[in-house]
């Protein structure tokens, strides 16, 4: 029986990279912890589609991180108030990606159930022939 993927990715705070993004900006950016796939990619993209609100947030999936920007004049609360919304936009991609990898396992195991019952379906000689067929292979 296979189990969903659970994702479980994380910001990685104590590595956050700062930099200047012009005179009146700056960029941070985080490190991601955890598995980062094509799967949680576009989780991430759909997540900032439904909700455009997040969409000050860049991932960078080759690096896998996260950056985003905030005036020069944001102070640390302001700053941390950012991230914390990071970490639950990060939460929401991990249960949407999750949902994910169970719909996909259920609609394969909704395919194999199928392809079963048509077997059955088609009747004794043709489930006999598909047997042998199975067992003869080299």
């Amino acid at each position: 029986m296979d189990s969903p993927t659970v994702y479980d990715v994380t910001l990685d705070q104590a590595g956050m990279d700062w930099q200047k993004a012009g005179p009146l900006f700056e960029r941070y950016s985080l490190k991601l912890v955890g598995r980062v796939d094509r799967r949680w990619v576009d989780s991430y993209a759909n997540v900032v589609k439904e909700r455009p609100n997040l969409s000050r947030f860049r991932l960078e999936p080759a690096a896998s991180s996260i950056s985003f920007t905030c005036r020069a004049t944001d102070g640390p609360a302001e700053v941390m108030g950012v991230v914390k919304r990071l970490e639950e936009m990060v939460g929401l991609v991990n249960q949407t990606a999750t949902a994910a990898a169970r719909a996909e396992i259920e609609a394969s195991r909704a395919r194999s159930h199928t392809a079963a019952r048509s077997e059955l379906a088609q009747g004794p000689a043709a489930l006999a022939a598909g047997l042998f067929a199975r067992l003869s292979r080299r």
